[in-house]
């Protein structure tokens, strides 16, 4: 476990890097606000189309190679987005960096080593180790991506996260053991050999799972039209460039990591992860409202801490309770559906920010966000009880 969350920290080291300086590059190399947001948003299209299958490949193949590969694949990207000429290669890189994104392996690695009611814990620690990279990589490439808008560049963060992802990937082949047993990748390669092994719309078509992935879905749609309007939206109300949009993201990333790492862990089995997970839903909504009420930007971080302690809380809980849904040779294939699912609701979110703040306002896009999440609150209440339900029965 240790030198997985060593490799993960160092993921999210290297993704932070790039995230804060990005949307000005893009908007400096002629994006309009909706382009731009459009290729941040290549990232979840990667990971809509790679999640489940290095879930499913790591179920077959083992969790390490998988990790190497995709580690090796995100220096890769980081390197093309340091050095775009354009937005073409650009957007490729910042494709490439989401097709190469190892989360769910490296979530199934967690599974595999940790008991049922420790799992909430375990997955905790997992989101914890990416928000401190987090921490670190916003603000360090806030402040190598230059001192305003104007000045934006990928260049110098772009060349650290590739060095960092590089590292990453030798660290895994050297230190990283396999958590998957030879038998039970065995079994999944049988399985798929024969035809007997588990199939999406097997997993589709489960009760609970029928509702998850809408959920999932529909909350990361709201997300992440906050997430990828945040620098832009910030710029307009508080003349924000990378250095304090790198600032905040660190801000809301020690948040996220506090509650993944600490809270959620600790309230899971006493207060279970569906309370949590609505409750997370609930702080997320009031923060972005909040934030749109804001004066001043003081003012504005109480709505941040909301929505970025809700997030945390909800991801983890979330997680927690699909793994449950899944045995032992198939948690990789089944948390990467949902987190597909998941990475789709990224996808769609950054289009339709960029496209309602351009054409009906400022806050719209804050606004239609917590408006998107009351049906998901009310969808996850019907979730909570027909689980009860069947827990009864």
């Amino acid at each position: 476990m240790p030198i997985l969350l060593v490799t993960i920290v160092l993921s999210g080291l290297g993704f932070g890097l790039v995230l804060p300086g990005m949307p000005f590059v893009a908007e400096n190399l002629g994006a309009s606000p909706t382009l731009a947001t459009f290729i941040l948003g290549l990232y979840a299209w990667g990971q809509l189309i790679a999640t489940a299958l290095w879930g499913r490949l790591s179920d077959r193949y083992g969790r390490k190679p998988i990790l190497i590969l995709t580690n090796a694949g995100a220096a890769i990207a980081y390197l093309m987005m340091a050095l775009a000429p354009n937005l073409w290669v650009l957007a490729a890189g910042r494709a490439l960096s989401g097709l190469m994104g190892g989360l769910a392996p490296a979530m199934a690695y967690v599974t595999d080593i940790t008991p049922p009611e420790k799992r909430a814990q375990g997955l905790g620690l997992v989101g914890a180790a990416m928000s401190l990279g987090f921490v670190v990589g916003p603000a360090l490439g806030g402040v190598l991506g230059g001192s305003d808008a104007a000045t934006a560049s990928l260049l110098v963060p772009g060349l650290v996260a590739f060095a960092i992802a590089a590292a990453t990937m030798l660290g895994s082949i050297l230190f990283l053991q396999e958590s998957l047993p030879a038998e039970q990748r065995a079994k999944a390669v049988a399985a798929h050999t024969d035809g007997s092994g588990l199939r999406l719309a097997d997993v589709v078509r489960r009760p609970v799972m029928t509702r998850l992935l809408p959920l999932g879905f529909g909350v990361y749609v709201a997300m992440a039209m906050f997430e990828t309007i945040f620098p832009f939206w910030t710029k307009a109300q508080f003349r924000w460039g990378p250095q304090e949009v790198g600032l905040s993201f660190t801000y809301l990333a020690v948040v996220v990591g506090i509650m993944q790492g600490y809270v959620v862990g600790r309230l899971a089995p006493v207060v279970g992860e569906g309370r949590l997970a609505l409750g997370g839903l609930g702080c997320y909504a009031v923060g972005l409202v909040w934030m749109t009420l804001a004066p001043s930007w003081p003012v504005m971080m109480i709505g941040l801490t909301l929505t970025s302690g809700g997030g945390g809380t909800f991801l983890t809980s979330m997680s927690s309770f699909v793994s449950r849904l899944a045995g032992p040779g198939e948690r990789g294939f089944v948390l990467g559906i949902y987190q597909s699912a998941s990475w789709g609701g990224r996808a769609c979110g950054p289009v339709l920010s960029g496209w309602l703040f351009h054409e009906m306002g400022t806050h719209s896009p804050l606004l239609g966000a917590a408006m998107l999440l009351v049906p998901c609150i009310i969808l996850l209440v019907t979730i909570m009880a027909r689980h009860r339900h069947q827990a009864v029965e």
